[in-house]
């Protein structure tokens, strides 16, 4: 068996501003610099085995948008599209990328194309940045030694839903309330470290479960908390660089949403200066074999909206647009919290979108069409050597990561989410029975991927089942 090798190379993805159409030309309100948007390429080989895996400071496509992203650098490189990972951290302070159908990270945005020439150029030049890193990290492979382990954050992140007394969920936008609930939450902080047969340091993966999402709705364009914790990182190790993967984050935030340059780069600290500390108790793991394999979970979704649902449901959506007229405070609406940090304007377009769903629910109806019926959810698994990453698109709830991870059959195994895609939150049953904005509202929008019927119960079994399968099946690669 030959040694793997490895690069991880470091580029610079932080977008123009325009003068009218703000940030990439698609994201009016985002109009000031606060740090840096980074990617990451770290690129593995080992025998006829090779793959490119990217790790940005981007909010994320939908799967459809992230695979054409994909090919065109598969393509570009001569190789196939799974051996391509596209991860991103889903900064909340990233704009649309141009050519996309859905907003950026920074919560409600106007979306479309505004100046079609200075769109083109902007994305063809993000292209061109991802095609040059992988090549330049394929020119640098060598041959490499692996350390890894975990280490554990507790102070910058909570579980999100927080249930109410007589039934359904809040969004608790505040840290210290959403401690109360004792809700679960992944504290665990994965790192991995390549270094050089010498023992020089190569560079890194580190992986949190928690939204970067201290500055939603701003006009700063930032990687929110993840800049400053991987600035930390790669001090740690001599300056190379360190790529940050997220987990499984659907019901976990960081403290302070709705905060401040200053308050992401404190949480950047308290997630940097616990990954710093980790990374002085690495240990030296077996790199080899290098596997990876991909699968796809079909999850069955709820029953299509019967004629007096959808009347229903479109009546206290517009009864909640027309209190907004005589209260502007209001905030609280079938079952979910608006931010008060948003505007009554805001709100309205908010509800305006699922209102334009629950229209066309009633147009399928009323032409006797069928809804989809299945979701196809793209899976994976990597091995390095005693390292494994269970790879899924979306936003899955934070205990299916531990789950997954509690039954993977390698020592150490990343939970990496949000990579190849967004698909959308993924809650299990019992929080499909509370409702809220991740496993109710959220799926009631056209723009991501048309018109979806939500992930009915038993989709999170599946999910794990299949993750696990497919970590099983890369364990027994030789």
């Amino acid at each position: 068996m030959t040694k793997l090798h490895a690069a991880i190379v470091g580029f610079d993805i932080t977008p123009e501003i325009h003068p009218e159409y703000g940030a990439w030309g698609t994201t009016p309100q985002l109009t000031k610099i606060d740090m840096p948007l980074l990617a990451r390429c770290v690129a593995l080989r080992q025998d006829e085995r090779l793959l490119i895996w990217f790790g940005s400071d981007l909010c994320g496509n939908p799967v459809s948008e992230t695979d054409l992203l994909r090919s065109e650098v598969a393509d570009a490189l001569d190789l196939e599209r799974q051996q391509v990972i596209w991860s991103t951290s889903q900064t909340h302070s990233s704009p649309t990328l141009p050519g996309s159908n859905v907003p950026g990270g920074s919560g409600i945005t106007v979306r479309g194309t505004y100046d079609p020439a200075y769109c083109a150029v902007q994305r063809q030049k993000f292209i061109d940045n991802y095609v040059n890193a992988a090549r330049e990290a394929l020119d640098q492979l060598q041959p490499v030694n692996v350390l890894a382990g975990y280490g554990y954050c507790d102070s910058m992140s909570y579980n999100t839903r927080f249930p109410m007394p007589a039934g359904g969920v809040k969004f608790s936008r505040h840290h210290g309330e959403g401690l109360q609930s004792g809700k679960f939450f992944d504290k665990t902080l994965g790192l991995v470290r390549f270094d050089s047969t010498r023992g020089r340091p190569l560079g890194a993966i580190f992986n949190f479960c928690a939204h970067p999402a201290t500055m939603i709705n701003d006009v700063y364009v930032s990687p929110d908390w993840v800049g400053t914790a991987r600035k930390i990182i790669e001090d740690q190790i001599d300056g190379c660089p360190a790529m940050f993967v997220q987990g499984f984050c659907g019901d976990v935030n960081c403290n302070h949403i709705f905060g401040t340059p200053q308050l992401a780069r404190r949480n950047g600290q308290r997630l940097g200066e616990a990954a710093a500390e980790a990374v002085g108790r690495l240990v030296p793991v077996r790199a080899e074999p290098l596997a990876f394999a991909f699968g796809t979970a079909t999850l069955s979704c709820r029953p299509m909206y019967t004629h007096d649902q959808i009347d229903e449901q479109l009546d206290a959506r517009r009864a909640f647009i027309d209190e907004l007229d005589v209260d502007p405070q209001a905030t609280w609406f079938c079952g979910i919290n608006f931010p008060e940090q948003l505007t009554p304007e805001q709100r309205k377009a908010g509800v305006q979108i699922q209102i334009d769903y629950l229209e066309e629910a009633r147009r399928i109806l009323d032409a006797k069409e069928l809804a989809r019926q299945t979701l196809d959810l793209p899976l994976g698994a990597l091995r390095i050597g005693d390292i494994g990453a269970a790879l899924s698109a979306g936003e899955n709830f934070t205990l299916t990561g531990h789950q997954i991870r509690s039954r993977s059959p390698l020592p150490i195994t990343l939970i990496c989410g949000d990579t190849n895609g967004l698909f959308g939150y993924i809650g299990d049953d019992v929080e499909i029975d509370r409702g809220g904005y991740e496993t109710d509202s959220y799926w009631k929008m056209l723009y991501g991927d048309g018109f979806r019927l939500a992930p009915a119960k038993g989709t999170v079994d599946r999910i794990i089942s299949t993750s696990v399968r497919l970590l099983e099946e890369v364990q027994q690669w030789a």
